[in-house]
């Protein structure tokens, strides 16, 4: 059936994304917590210092690296849904550990052995989507988005959530409950996902053959773009990913852009908490505001990316826009209104997820299928290695100044450097672009 005129069938929005949504929104919630949990009563009662905080929010992404890679090769496969069941069983069960640790070494481990189940989350989910949503029409943007909407709304949600908890039962509460929530994910997850449009028992065989049909186009006209690369072998195709010049731009992008994200809305509620003078509380419903100008920004770049289809414009543009307003916000001085340092906040925040939409639809459309899910993992193995540098050295510089200035402006020199890093991309690398 001829879909060029004709809405495609979209049984799939209604039965992949609402699960995906939960998932991804307890995936970040239990990430990101820490954030809260911090200046909420963990950092004084654990006696931690602010490099060691920094080291504590960081070490989580460390843990990221070691299942990225193998989980993207194993989503590629048609095994997302096992491997995604695995690994939120065992991060569940260690947030839920977090709220029984003694000191910051305990706190160290529990958190890395946390990062190393999540490592495999955003790898296997992104690579998933790749066999359910085309590019055409946006889809993949959209889907994608809605991902990262879910991350959104657990950035929204989690100040007012960890304030309400820890002012009510205590930091250690705060983790306690997560962890029971995102085994719920879990589950939902287990019960309702399918890798492909094939295993799917509730898919018309109108949508079924629409994906089919659409994606192996694309795919073909990927392998056009990467330059007829072919590969056979389900062996990790090592030599192939770290000799491919998109896959290591690709890399450098998820890397600084990491550095940058993570080292500012980790610390975030920090800032504000300096800015406002105020309870923890407080601080957690402050945070909303900054958050919920992330989540217009993530809608506003998706529909940006529909119009423009230069992904290295769509990619690259909002980091250079996100550096900066941060160095906006950075000189701000003692003499501007804490409301006015708050709307700045918000300014940023704009552009934190921008570039997401189009970065994560970019390696199905450059590389050849086999190659998808494996630069997947390593992007995530950068962005891992981002999520620990950032905060650690905002970290250590709040610690070395006693202030967060130095560390922002080095936030956002990588940001810049992420967003040239987009000009080792092709120009054109959506089918019937100019």
């Amino acid at each position: 059936m001829d879909y060029s005129t004709k809405k495609a069938p979209s049984e799939r929005w209604i039965h992949i994304l609402p699960v995906c949504f939960i998932t991804t929104f307890f995936y970040f919630i239990d990430r990101q917590i820490i954030s809260i949990a911090l200046p909420g009563g963990m950092q004084s009662g654990l006696a931690l210092n602010s490099t060691t905080a920094g080291l504590v929010a960081g070490v989580f992404s460390i843990g990221i690296l070691f299942l990225s890679v193998p989980a993207g090769q194993l989503a590629q496969q048609g095994k997302a849904k096992n491997v995604v069941t695995f690994c939120m069983a065992g991060w569940s069960i260690f947030m839920i550990l977090t709220g029984f640790v003694q000191n910051g070494w305990q706190l160290i481990l529990v958190r890395f052995i946390t990062g190393f189940f999540e490592g495999a989350f955003s790898p296997a989910i992104t690579t998933m989507f790749t066999a359910w949503f085309p590019d055409k029409e946006g889809e993949r943007n959209r889907a994608n988005s809605t991902y990262f909407t879910a991350i959104s709304f657990g950035a929204v949600s989690m100040g007012p959530i960890g304030g309400i908890i820890i002012q009510a039962f205590g930091w250690r509460s705060l983790f306690i409950i997560l962890g029971v929530c995102s085994l719920i994910g879990c589950f939902l997850w287990h019960l309702f996902i399918y890798d492909t449009p094939q295993q799917a028992k509730w898919i018309s065989e109108a949508e079924k053959q629409y994906l089919i049909t659409t994606i192996n186009e694309e795919r073909e006209f990927a392998k056009k773009v990467a330059g007829g690369v072919e590969i056979k072998s389900e062996k990790l195709p090592l030599k192939q990913l770290l000799s491919n010049k998109y896959v290591w731009s690709l890399c450098i992008i998820g890397f600084t852009v990491n550095v940058g994200q993570f080292g500012y809305t980790i610390w975030m509620p920090t800032m504000i908490k300096s800015i406002m003078q105020t309870n923890i509380m407080n601080v957690g419903f402050m945070t909303i505001a900054p958050n919920i100008f992330t989540v217009i920004g993530l809608w506003l770049w998706t529909y940006i990316a529909t119009k423009v289809k230069s992904r290295r414009l769509t990619t690259g543009l909002p980091l250079i826009m996100f550096a900066f307003f941060l160095v906006l916000a950075n000189l701000a001085g003692d003499n501007v209104s804490p409301i006015l340092k708050i709307f700045l906040l918000c300014l940023v925040s704009i552009f934190v997820q921008g570039h997401m939409p189009s970065y994560y639809s970019i390696p199905s459309l450059v590389l050849v299928k086999e190659l998808d899910g494996p630069t997947r993992g390593l992007m995530a193995v950068a962005m891992g290695l981002g999520s620990f540098v950032g905060p650690y050295a905002v970290g250590y510089l709040l610690n070395v100044t006693g202030s967060s200035v130095a560390g922002m402006y080095f936030l956002t020199v990588m940001l810049i450097i992420g967003g040239l890093a987009t000009l080792i991309l092709p120009k054109n690398m959506v089918k019937n672009s100019h």
